[in-house]
């Protein structure tokens, strides 16, 4: 699922794809999509380049940098334009010392924009379109109801709660008035809700499942010849057109468990206490030969 973020008085969306040892981490602001790619062990060298007084395995590393994706509140993010990509910095403590962690997120085509954020706007409108007809429809049957009542001889105890029928004209031209807001422009996180996060994440599911309806019936054609008539449509398929877990399973399987063990992570970190002090010596003790040559004669 996209988290919303807020850098600098900007508004992103950030989203990480996991699966297993691999980790494809998406930024957008509504305009442009970049991303990188990256593996575990690639993470793990990263994270110990860049922070070198860290020690511990690499899964609990992972895990734990991972998790601060799906829960910002106690990072410092920055979003910086470097060459023709996007760095990402996560800046945050543990047990006090400074910790980074950095992504090189390279634009993306417009094919895979469309693909990660038009195409479910799209099929969301269509949603929302489909339950508008299916409340018409409703409506119109409720009003068929109270009428068939009426006539039965029932009666409202009070006349003030009777509510008149249900004009479908009357609705299009109502909810026509309905002003857009202005700042939705400037900001569309004022949109970005968490109902339609969740909208989100049900339309892309449908979306998958129904592509796999697609290629499971194709792969059936393609395999006519067997003996197995019986064969289910998953195991009749070619190793390529067997259904995977998605993406959106291993992000919601991550997410819980980074979250979940954040702190059992956190324990586990070592910090490599006694390097950090000398560097912390030796860099006090450059500051006081710097001061000193700086003083008159």
């Amino acid at each position: 699922m996209w988290k919303l973020i807020e850098v600098e008085d900007k508004d992103y969306i950030i989203r990480n794809d996991s699966t297993r040892d691999h980790h494809k981490l998406m930024l957008s602001d509504f305009v442009t999509l970049w991303c990188e790619e990256i593996s575990s062990a690639a993470l793990f060298e990263r994270c110990k380049q860049l922070n070198p007084l860290m020690d511990t395995d690499q899964e609990t590393l992972v895990s734990w940098m991972l998790s601060f994706l799906h829960n910002t509140s106690n990072a410092k993010i920055n979003v910086k334009q470097s060459d023709y990509m996007k760095v990402l910095e996560i800046n945050l403590k543990l047990a006090g010392v400074p910790f980074t962690l950095k992504f090189h997120l390279k634009e993306l085509s417009s094919l895979e924009f469309y693909n990660e954020l038009t195409l479910p706007l799209l099929l969301m409108v269509q949603q929302m379109q489909a339950q508008k007809v299916m409340l018409v429809d409703l409506l119109k049957k409720k009003d068929d109801e109270i009428s068939q009542y009426k006539l039965e001889g029932a009666q409202l105890p009070h006349k003030s709660n009777e509510a008149g029928e249900f004009d479908q004209n009357q609705f299009e031209e109502s909810w026509k008035r309905i002003e857009i807001p202005v700042q939705i422009a400037k900001r569309p996180k004022l949109w970005f809700t968490q109902e339609m996060q969740s909208l989100y994440v049900d339309v892309m599911k449908k979306h998958k499942d129904s592509r796999e309806l697609v290629e499971a019936d194709d792969g059936k054609g393609n395999n006519d010849d067997d003996d197995d008539a019986t064969q289910s449509p998953q195991s009749g398929l070619s190793p390529g057109k067997r259904p995977r877990k998605s993406p959106e399973h291993w992000e919601r399987l991550y997410a819980t468990q980074n979250l979940a063990s954040q702190t059992t992570c956190e324990d586990k970190i070592k910090v490599k206490k006694e390097e950090h002090q000398q560097n912390k010596q030796m860099l006090a003790k450059k500051k006081t030969t710097q001061n000193k040559r700086k003083l008159p004669l």
